[in-house]
């Protein structure tokens, strides 16, 4: 016989089954949920009611007979308009929030910036008004919020909520940041380091939407990965999985052989960072007309870099063949369908993307198993809120987020 657990885990488990294949097919009748999900017809009608008297479904009325004629069905959809969550990408010094439906639908969204080493504790505390605003604006009441995604910098100590290390937030490890969100707004709050939650929000709203096995490679500030393996968030034994940039340089080259980039750094992060690649390329860039060329923009360099001959190309040649190095050794420990590359570097640069992707295709012909798919990620800058947005909304889609059925979650 089974348990009360067991039962109500199954419960769960159906509810988050068939809100998934909503998600993704609705509208889509009873009957077809039925077929799909090989849930007999009353379950599946008896689910879908606690569905809409919870607020997490919509009846749209009949659709059209099928081809045999007889009754119409009627559809079922998700209702965006019952339930929404808040995504926070918090960063060195800037925090974006916004406030989105259950469809993903971005409702709105605010920036706030704050000082370096500034009191944690009055950080959140301003992300509060924030947050409050953005739902009174929106005319959203507190008690429709679901859940909080927050995706941050450095490693997370998933046990209590707080980060384990951080180079770019002093002091945010000495405070468990979810707990400060779930007193606050008495939802769940899912704290994940930043790449990780780029990664979710490509995997699920992004250029990896079709695919299992998957590695994001993020550059920016530094550089990091995010794996998810089998549909599922690869963290590591203490959330520290994908750290590429940590890798030291002269495991895998030769860092005298680095003529442009390399100037005293140990790890790959420390290269491949914008900041370094915008400090190699500023010697021998040559600036427009009256204009100083340390006022130019890395964007701008880049361009410049690209169309110009001489010495400035030969920074992003060696940048291109550095960055190869490290996807080469991804492909081979991994073996993921797809590669995805986010970051202002790849936004910038055809040259960098398009020589990266012959490159990569070109040397996995020798190996023995399919190359990985290289694409770049369609979020762009929204990557890190989208991605926040994701992970909140795992907790109504995805039962290992939960201990809840979703119907009697509030």
């Amino acid at each position: 016989m089974l348990k009360k657990a067991d039962t109500q885990l199954i419960k769960l488990l159906n509810e988050i089954q068939l809100l998934n294949l909503i998600r993704d097919e609705g509208p889509i009748s009873r009957i077809e949920l039925s077929r799909r999900t090989e849930m007999s017809k009353v379950a599946v009608f008896d689910i879908i009611n606690r569905l809409i008297d919870a607020g997490f479904v919509v009846d749209i009325g009949k659709g059209q007979s099928t081809s045999k004629g007889g009754k119409k069905p009627s559809l079922v959809k998700l209702n965006p308009g019952n339930h929404f969550v808040i995504g926070i990408e918090l960063k060195r010094t800037e925090v974006r929030i916004a406030v989105a439906d259950i469809e993903a639908t971005i409702m709105d969204k605010t920036r706030m910036a704050f000082e370096v080493g500034e009191n944690p504790e009055k950080v959140i505390k301003k992300i509060f008004r924030k947050i409050d605003n953005l739902l009174h604006k929106n005319g959203i009441a507190e008690e429709k919020l679901v859940s909080i995604g927050i995706g941050i910098p450095g490693l997370v100590n998933y046990q209590d909520e707080r980060l384990r290390f951080a180079d770019t937030l002093k002091d945010w490890d000495k405070i468990s940041i979810g707990q400060y969100f779930e007193k606050r707004y008495k939802v769940p709050a899912i704290i994940e380091n930043d790449v990780n939650t780029i990664t979710i929000g490509e995997s699920i709203l992004g250029a990896a939407k079709e695919y299992a096995d998957i590695v994001t490679i993020w550059i920016g500030e530094g550089l990091g990965s995010g794996i998810i393996i089998r549909n599922q968030l690869f963290q590591g034994l203490s959330g520290g999985a994908g750290e590429i940039g940590y890798l030291e340089i002269d495991s895998y080259c030769n860092p005298r052989q680095l003529h442009y980039l390399f100037n005293g750094q140990k790890y790959f992060g420390d290269v491949l960072a914008n900041r370094n690649l915008k400090e190699s390329l500023l010697p021998h860039i040559k600036a427009p007309q009256n204009r100083p060329k340390e006022d130019l923009t890395l964007r701008q360099m880049i361009k410049i870099a690209e169309y110009t001959s001489g010495e400035c190309q030969e920074v992003l040649k060696e940048y291109t063949s550095l960055l190869e190095i490290l996807i080469m050794n991804v492909v081979k420990v991994l073996n993921p369908q797809v590669i995805v590359l986010s970051g202002k570097i790849f936004d910038y640069s055809k040259y960098i993307y398009k020589t990266l992707k012959q490159c990569v295709e070109d040397s996995t012909t020798h190996l023995p198993y399919l190359s990985a798919h290289i694409v770049k990620g369609k979020l762009r800058d929204e990557a890190g809120l989208r991605g926040a947005i994701a992970m909140a909304l795992e907790i109504i889609f995805e039962a290992k987020m939960s201990n809840h059925s979703i119907s009697g979650f509030k």
